[in-house]
């Protein structure tokens, strides 16, 4: 190490400058890759409910076709790509309805749509399903049924 003249003008000591060693970026952690094979479950997942199911099948209008399955958890319906089901139809306001269990019912809740939510061509703000009602929101119509029944 070389120190450099007292700055002083005596011959007072200084320490030695240290030597540090040069930047090195971190290790890079090995690849993971983009997609894992899990191993089958053999018993339920905890938090998901042993209660009833539902689905719901889109049977006619721009989204027709289509299948979503209803748990314990609420399903929005809209035109928004937000939504737990997307429906691409210009008479579907962007948060439409929501679809939720309470207790072993399913219920429908209409979001404040502009065009309105229909259970069996009933208008409905809110309202308990029952296996095979018809739902019409927007151009869609969805045919509503408990999954066993």
């Amino acid at each position: 190490m070389i120190a450099p003249p007292p700055m002083d003008g005596g011959g007072a000591e200084r320490e030695p400058t240290t030597v540090m060693p040069a930047w090195q970026p971190p290790p890079t952690a090995p690849p993971v890759p983009e997609t894992m094979a899990m191993p089958a479950r053999t018993q339920p997942v905890a938090g998901v409910s042993a209660g009833p199911q539902a689905e719901l099948t889109i049977e006619s209008g721009p989204d027709g076709g289509h299948t979503h399955r209803a748990t314990d958890a609420a399903v929005r319906l809209g035109r928004s790509p937000d939504n737990d089901v997307i429906l691409r139809d210009p008479a579907t306001s962007g948060h439409h309805a929501r679809l939720e269990r309470r207790g072993d019912d399913f219920w429908l809740v209409d979001l404040g749509s502009t065009n309105g939510t229909f259970v069996n061509g009933e208008s409905v703000q809110e309202k308990q399903l029952n296996h095979g009602d018809r739902i019409t929101v927007g151009q869609n119509s969805l045919h509503f049924s408990l999954v066993g029944a």
